[in-house]
């Protein structure tokens, strides 16, 4: 079968699935689908809540509780000791599979009873607000991310220790405000770095020690701004910049930023990357259109494929030895042969279902644990589980949608709670306009600071040692949210001897997400004068940046 040219049945644009597309739909049995890639990832990511927390209270054991749940809504939701506890038996909630109905419509009345975690986490301890989130140790506010230790405010970091502010970062330790660095350790305000140590705003350096405001830098020590120092001359130019301060951090952000506008960038953030088509991915095979991606091979249409992950399509996050994965949220830790499932960690052989670790063979079902041929919650035997599940998809497959994600209307969340809010932005009116949900209920306190910044010393250093960081409110100089640091937060920055941060965490978060640039390829030719080579970049045309080659760029910066 060649490649075919499909309308978007959502925003009615022309979209093409490939030849090597319809090979792995035949695999898994599903409908090849309706909607293009852009439609697709906006509509899993509606269904999921990351980082918009709320009051609640829990409907078990009844303690206040944070949760992705906000307390207007008529859902339950147990905080995370309960519903990981026996007292969560969700088979009590089983239904009947009825044939003259939409099987979704049936899944969706299933989904407002079954009792839904507070916040998805597990195995971690001294933990705090985490979500999506495993194996973790001493952190505070982590979201989609593993195997930490002493980290607060990060976002998809992996196997990282003594972290504040940073994103997409994978054995790195003792950082501030990195994005997408590997085995680092002490950078600052970085992105783009691999194997680099004691040094601060670097974009896309290798191997670097001792190095400032540094971009396209290979092996290299004592400089700044890509020029050479002796160390006596570098430790002293650095300590005139005085970045232990709020206005010494700014003003060299800016110099910075003017530095690198005429120096070219690589079309991708990627290393080692064979056959493979987009951006920030190393160590990969035959992958095709994805992000942020490493140790992973043979996956299309992901965002967050890592670490053995394999096989997978339309999918975001997905790792730890992931196989077979379709159309799906959060899988990974040994989970295969997934369609259109969510938070189903350890799990095999699931459709349709939400919340269900450790389970296999269950179709539509709702925070399962370790369940076993079900369909609704109800429990079958294997026979009349398959004789079941086969009548399923044969009525889905004639109503064309077997394979497709849930609809919009059954998602928990307001479009301006979820994921898709920071990669399809969109207002009230439009979300509205499109079918998606949208919550009023606002997060968060306003006018309630304690601390004007008009009078705060201006540096660390200045900062008195009896300052009780617990009894103090901030204000977010951006969206004007109060925030709060814990006092392991004001010891990284005393440890680090950087200011502290003056704007909120979220539009901190915001900020590293909007510098990475969008998860969307567009067809370029290199910006050398002579090259005619031609690439799939994340840079979108009507960007300032010089954007070389991949030859291009290696002749330039080695």
């Amino acid at each position: 079968m060649k490649d075919e040219i499909k309308n978007c049945q959502n925003c009615k644009k022309d979209f093409t699935i490939r030849e090597n597309d319809f090979g792995f739909y035949e695999k898994m049995g599903v409908l090849s689908p309706k909607m293009c890639l852009e439609c697709r990832a906006q509509l899993r990511l509606s269904f999921r809540n990351e980082r918009s927390f709320y009051k609640n209270t829990c409907g078990n054991c009844k303690k206040d509780i944070i949760s992705v749940i906000s307390p207007n809504k008529n859902l339950p939701s147990w905080c995370s000791d309960c519903w990981w506890s026996d007292d969560l038996d969700a088979k009590k909630y089983a239904q009947d599979y009825d044939p003259n109905r939409p099987f979704l419509e049936q899944w969706g009345e299933l989904w407002e009873k079954v009792p839904k975690p507070a916040l998805s986490h597990t195995r971690s301890t001294n933990s705090s607000y985490l979500n999506f989130a495993a194996d973790n140790k001493n952190c505070y506010m982590i979201v989609e991310s593993s195997n930490n230790e002493n980290c607060t405010n990060c976002y998809w970091i992996q196997l990282s220790k003594d972290l504040v502010d940073c994103s997409f970062t994978n054995k790195v330790e003792l950082s501030y405000g990195v994005d997408d660095c590997y085995d680092s350790n002490t950078l600052l305000f970085s992105k783009g770095c691999y194997n680099c140590l004691n040094s601060a705003f670097l974009l896309d350096c290798r191997g670097c020690t001792d190095c400032l405001g540094c971009i396209n830098l290979r092996g290299q020590k004592y400089n700044i701004f890509n020029k050479p120092y002796t160390k006596e001359e570098y430790e002293k130019k650095k300590k005139s910049f005085r970045l232990d301060t709020y206005s010494g951090v700014e003003a060299f952000k800016e110099e910075f930023q003017n530095f690198i506008k005429d120096k070219p960038r690589k079309f991708a953030e990627v290393f080692n990357a064979v056959n493979s088509t987009g951006n920030y991915m190393t160590n990969v095979k035959n992958n095709h259109n994805c992000f942020h991606s490493y140790d992973a091979e043979d996956n299309s249409y992901c965002v967050h494929a890592w670490r053995g992950a394999k096989d997978c399509m339309d999918s975001n996050t997905v790792g730890r030895t992931a196989e077979l994965i379709y159309n799906s949220l959060n899988s990974g830790l040994e989970t295969s042969n997934i369609i259109c499932g969510s938070m189903c960690w350890g799990s095999q052989f699931m459709e349709y279902c939400a919340n269900c670790p450790n389970s296999n063979n269950c179709f539509g079902c709702v925070s399962l644990i370790k369940g076993s041929y079900c369909i609704l919650n109800k429990e079958y035997t294997k026979e009349e589980y398959k004789k079941l599940r086969v009548e399923i998809i044969k009525k889905m497959k004639e109503e064309g949608i077997y394979g497709n994600f849930f609809s919009k209307e059954l998602s928990a969340f307001g479009y301006n709670e979820t994921s898709a809010m920071d990669e399809f932005p969109l207002t009230k009116e439009e979300a509205l306009a499109q079918g998606f949900k949208w919550e009023d209920v606002s997060r968060g306190t306003y006018g309630k600071e304690t601390i004007d910044w008009k009078t705060f010393p201006d540096s660390i250093l200045d900062l008195s040692d009896d300052f009780d960081v617990g009894k103090e409110v901030f204000v977010c100089i951006e969206c004007n949210k109060n925030y709060r640091i814990i006092g392991d937060e004001l010891g990284f920055y005393r440890r680090m001897n950087i200011p502290i941060p003056r704007n909120c965490p979220e539009c901190r978060h915001i900020k590293r997400l909007r510098n990475r640039g969008p998860n969307k390829l567009f067809h370029r030719g290199c910006m050398k004068e002579g090259c005619k080579n031609e690439f799939e970049t994340s840079y979108a045309p009507d960007r300032p940046e010089i954007i070389y080659c991949e030859r291009c760029y290696n002749q330039e910066v080695y």
